[in-house]
């Protein structure tokens, strides 16, 4: 009689574990369902509907072990149910334990009870698993999207500075609106070293191209690569969370379907965990940066120079639904011509919320990003062939909005809304822009 009970109330409510994990309710009425159900497993510890109720709950809030705990109490009742163990090896593979995530697929995938539905899951996810499990492991990140701008000149600046500190650009264009064709993407790959420290090598290629329709001038190309070992170099103590990685990086930047600079160098970047909700991340690096002449910018190489920098960031995880983001930068460049050498310093925020599907389309999870930064850069002198008499100095404020759909688990919906002034001591340097995206993306 009782595995009988557990079959139906398996089949009722176990295929709303894995779309609970992807789906935030109300924090205030779930925690409080949560509580109730805890306590009603007190008191009914062998209670096959309890134990799954409470599962599920676990999982809304992010409990996945109290999830794993409650499921793994139901086996003990009856062990041979694959749905269950399905359950639990994708709850192991949520947590990153593979090798019990793999236990419990290959069990419920060999079990005679299991549903042609249940064993194409279980296939899936050891799949993953293998991909995970392997020493070389690559993923990546593709965005392809038509975008608007009333300031098509934004694009070089926008571009550039996404991608690690910030480059200031001069303006060549003038404020012409236009619309443009983007791809973007990170390539990341990781080598599993072998070592007691979990030192792994990580390299990665990001790189984003925007064609414009008309004014060709704001045409940009750009890669960026960085490579290095990351190991966790401290066994005990306070700093035994912490991780290191020291790294070489390169860039190469094109405008207007011209080289416009190559960049070299090497930094070190520093993880920490600040608290069970905080993370931290410290990075420095010094580069060269080499312009080169073109037809379109025949003294270029005066803004050669070298450069150092430091980025500080915090990632704070308000509840299970809301994570803040806090950001500052530091930038020196000493050019070999002094009026192009400039200190900079920035500081931003981003405050991303995750909810649930509002329009009923698939019952994803969907997530909001607003973001904000502002950017004061001062030039060391005069600019002879703009002004002989008043050294640049500007100051930057930049608004920002995203949201993303999820159409699958890989594909993405991406909308994206930005807001950038620019005052500066030389009015030919100052502008306004509103740029608008909408694109595709996908994780592989």
């Amino acid at each position: 009689m009782g595995a009988f009970r557990i079959l139906v109330v398996v089949a009722a409510l176990t295929a709303a574990i894995p779309v609970a994990a992807q789906q935030p309710a109300p924090v205030t009425d779930t925690r409080a369902a949560y509580d109730a159900a805890f306590e009603e497993t007190l008191r009914k510890p062998a209670d096959p509907p309890t134990l799954l109720r409470y599962a599920e709950l676990a999982v809304q809030i992010g409990n996945l072990e109290g999830a794993i705990s409650a499921l793994e109490r139901l086996l003990l009742i009856d062990d041979d149910q694959p749905k269950i163990k399905l359950e639990l090896g994708v709850l192991y593979y949520r947590l990153g334990s593979y090798e019990a995530a793999r236990g419990y697929l290959e069990s419920a995938r060999s079990s005679s009870r299991a549903s042609a539905e249940t064993k194409e899951r279980t296939d899936q996810f050891l799949k993953e698993i293998d991909s995970k499990s392997s020493k070389s492991q690559f993923s990546g990140d593709l965005l392809f999207g038509i975008g608007y701008s009333t300031n098509a000149n934004t694009g070089p600046a926008g571009a550039i500075q996404s991608f690690g500190a910030t480059v200031v650009p001069t303006p060549t264009v003038s404020g012409r609106p236009d619309f443009n064709v983007i791809g973007a993407g990170t390539l990341r790959h990781r080598y599993d070293l072998g070592r007691q420290d979990d030192g792994t090598l990580e390299s990665d290629l990001a790189f984003y191209g925007s064609r414009q329709f008309q004014v060709s001038e704001a045409n940009v190309y750009l890669f960026d690569f960085t490579t290095g070992p990351r190991t966790s170099p401290f066994e005990d103590g306070l700093l035994s969370d912490m991780t290191v990685k020291p790294f070489f990086t390169g860039r190469y930047v094109s405008v207007n379907n011209q080289p416009s600079y190559w960049a070299w160098g090497a930094g070190m970047e520093a993880t920490t965990p600040l608290g069970p909700q905080i993370n931290s991340a410290l990075t420095v690096f010094g580069r060269r940066r080499a312009f080169l002449n073109n037809p379109d910018a025949p003294f270029n190489d005066l803004s050669s120079g070298n450069e150092a920098v430091a980025v500080l960031d915090f990632r704070v995880e308000l509840t299970s639904y809301m994570t803040l983001s806090l950001n500052s930068a530091f930038t020196r460049f000493i050019a070999d011509a002094d009026f192009e050498s400039y200190t900079e310093f920035g500081v931003g925020g981003a405050m991303q919320v995750r909810f649930t599907d509002p329009l009923g389309i698939n019952g994803r999870t969907w997530s909001a990003t607003a973001s904000g930064s502002t950017t004061q850069a001062a030039y060391d002198a005069p600019d002879p062939t703009v002004n002989p008499f008043i050294a640049r100095n500007q100051f930057d404020v930049n608004l920002g909005f995203v949201l993303l759909v999820p159409l699958t688990d890989r594909l993405t919906l991406v909308g994206q809304t930005n807001y950038t002034r620019r005052t500066a001591s030389l009015s030919n340097y100052a502008y306004d822009a509103f740029t608008t995206l909408v694109g595709i993306g996908w994780r592989f």
